[in-house]
């Protein structure tokens, strides 16, 4: 991505700015002990129901005004795991340790892909839709109109939600299955954009947007729109495209995605990183976020700020940039084996096979699973557990989410190398011999690319997952995926 393109992100979004509405003005607070109103724009994951909870915060729907794929909709359309855009008003009780009231005004949600599976991963860690690579985590929230990927076919209509983390992928929220016509559409980076032919590539999807309505988007001249985060709609597609999984689609309209405003008090976004313009000033998507040293950080620093990191950001938006109070980083590293030993004095545990890599819990550590666990004590040797954390300290991992299962001798680590040199992949503080690998383990995002091609230009911060069995006191990888 270029970064002149990238760095008028916000002014440019900010030309859009009667498009949509941050909600109601924020007003004077009451002092102590009285009220006082401010306005929140909220971009992240549904999390649950009762009113609708985004990125865990509830906010009160009763007068909320909603819109589902471009029409009006209504709470019962909703399900966990899409990826919502919330303006809010919050209502503070000053004096009081209470937490803001949160009234969502209007609540806006329309699919990161729609359109026909292309392919299916072997082994379920990813889909191909649109000419998009759909990643799939343990985290993915499969519909039930999905039993199992497997049950997915070439040509099925699925709609995923999810993050944009980087050219040609997503990171899947939610995967549901479609019945009816499709609506296709697709976010992503706009790449070759060429506007004497009203042409561009988002991955693997070469996009002709001649006569699609693009009012919304800047001027198309000298190729302008590279870089830039776009919401693409279509009314047909067919053979074609860069790429194994090419594929072309007319648009109808072309969009910016962002935030729909450039002010805000109360702003919070997750995404992925997908440009650093120096330590702590970086766009999430489209979005701008700068650091101060006033900034808090949970589960990583300054310095685990980098391309390709998934991150919770709180602040104010002012001028189209989020000045950030708090940044959360989420989870980088996902875990699947069986508990080794716990040490219960200081809250950790190991897995067997990844004996130099310790698991921190904290109070914040979410535990369930089979047996409803609920504390670290409850967990005994052979349990197998899914990890979600952060990296911390070179070889901890302080343990964001937890849920065991029957013991299985599957294996499975992502997360972001450190260094690596065939056969040797260094991740999570841990050296990892890959020569038990075959030729036809080492994939990408297409598909398999052999020993040499997934070796080259790996280095420090790109995303690797490594599958393998425990048996005899070792582990046999048997597969590894670049995420990049």
């Amino acid at each position: 991505m270029r970064q002149p393109a990238r760095q008028n992100v916000a002014s440019l979004i900010g030309l859009f700015i009667l498009l949509a509405s941050c909600g109601p003005s924020p007003q004077a607070g009451g002092g102590i002990g009285g009220t006082g109103n401010s306005a929140s724009v909220v971009s992240g994951p549904i999390t649950g129901f009762g009113s609708v909870f985004v990125s865990g915060y509830e906010y009160d729907t009763g007068l909320t005004s909603m819109t589902v794929d471009g029409k009006p909709g209504s709470q019962s359309d909703l399900k966990k795991g899409m990826v919502v855009l919330v303006n809010a008003t919050l209502t503070h009780n000053y004096g009081t340790s209470e937490p803001p009231q949160r009234t969502a005004n209007t609540l806006v949600y329309e699919d990161t892909v729609e359109g026909i599976v292309q392919s299916v991963a072997p082994d379920g860690s990813s889909l191909v839709v649109l000419g998009q690579t759909v990643v799939i985590t343990t985290t993915t929230i499969i519909d039930l109109s999905v039993p199992t990927l497997g049950n997915l076919n070439r040509n099925d209509l699925v709609e995923v939600s999810g993050f944009v983390s980087g050219p040609g992928t997503v990171v899947a929220t939610l995967i549901d299955r479609k019945i009816g016509a499709a609506d296709y559409q697709v976010k992503g980076f706009i790449t070759q954009h060429d506007e004497r032919s009203k042409s561009f590539t988002i991955g693997s999807l070469a996009v002709d947007y001649t006569g699609a309505d693009i009012g919304q988007m800047p001027n198309p001249a000298g190729n302008a729109w590279n870089g830039l985060l776009v919401d693409v709609r279509g009314s047909q597609t067919s053979p074609g495209g860069p790429g194994p999984y090419g594929i072309r689609m007319t648009a109808t309209k072309v969009k910016l995605e962002g935030l729909g405003t450039k002010d805000g008090e109360d702003v919070e976004v997750e995404e992925f990183v997908t440009q650093m313009l120096g330590p702590g000033d970086f766009f999430l998507g489209n979005v701008h976020v700068q650091t101060s040293a006033g900034t808090t950080f949970e589960g990583g620093t300054l310095n685990d700020i980098l391309v390709g990191a998934h991150l919770e950001v709180h602040g104010s938006l002012v001028g189209g940039i989020v000045n950030a109070t708090k940044v959360e980083f989420k989870g980088e590293t996902e875990l699947q084996a069986n508990v080794a030993a716990i040490n219960p004095s200081d809250n950790t545990l190991t897995l067997t096979g990844l004996p130099a890599l310790v698991i921190q819990f904290d109070g914040k550590t979410a535990l369930h699973g089979q047996g409803n666990p609920r504390h670290l004590n409850d967990l005994r040797s052979g349990d197998h557990l899914q990890i979600h954390g952060q990296l911390r300290d070179g070889n901890t991992v302080l343990a964001k989410e937890v849920e065991r299962s029957d013991p299985t001798s599957n294996v499975q680590v992502q997360g972001l190398v450190t260094s690596a040199a065939d056969p040797i992949i260094v991740l999570l503080g841990a050296s990892i011999d890959t020569s038990s690998i075959p030729e036809s383990g080492f994939r990408g995002r297409y598909g398999v690319i052999g020993r040499s091609a997934f070796f080259s230009g790996l280095s420090s911060g790109k995303k690797v997952v490594l599958r393998g069995t425990y048996q005899a006191n070792t582990v046999t990888w048997s597969s590894a995926l670049r995420g990049d």
